[in-house]
């Protein structure tokens, strides 16, 4: 890994936190297909207690604060990390964790309810 500066950089030329802002902002958008789908489609509901009421009572405020509303949050987490590099770092770290294991827990529910509604592939 090179150094320019404060970021170290790959050998393909990226910097490993600028991955990290990547992933959480795509986990962020397949999170909110995957609730999408499962809302309106499985009848599903959101497994996010401070989100829930949004999601099934006012659709499109949710689709705001969870599709424009977390991805600004979350560059803005990105840009703090001159003042603050261990909480930025530690905060990206949570978010793109949190927001991957959402969508492998909706991918897992997905595959039970499929598989159990049609069983042996009928």
């Amino acid at each position: 890994m090179r150094s320019y500066g404060r970021e170290h950089v790959l050998p393909f030329g990226i910097a490993p936190v600028r991955i990290v802002l990547f992933l959480a902002v795509v986990a962020n958008s397949l999170d909110l297909v995957a609730t999408a789908l499962g809302i309106h489609w499985f009848g599903n509901r959101e497994g996010n207690p401070l989100l829930a009421s949004l999601a099934h009572g006012h659709w499109w405020l949710f689709v705001l604060v969870k599709g424009v509303l977390t991805p600004l949050l979350i560059v803005q987490l990105h840009r703090s990390r001159d003042s603050s590099p261990v909480l930025a770092t530690f905060g990206m770290g949570l978010v793109t964790l949190a927001l991957i294991v959402a969508v492998g827990q909706w991918l897992g529910w997905i595959a039970g309810v499929v598989t159990v509604t049609h069983p042996f592939g009928l």
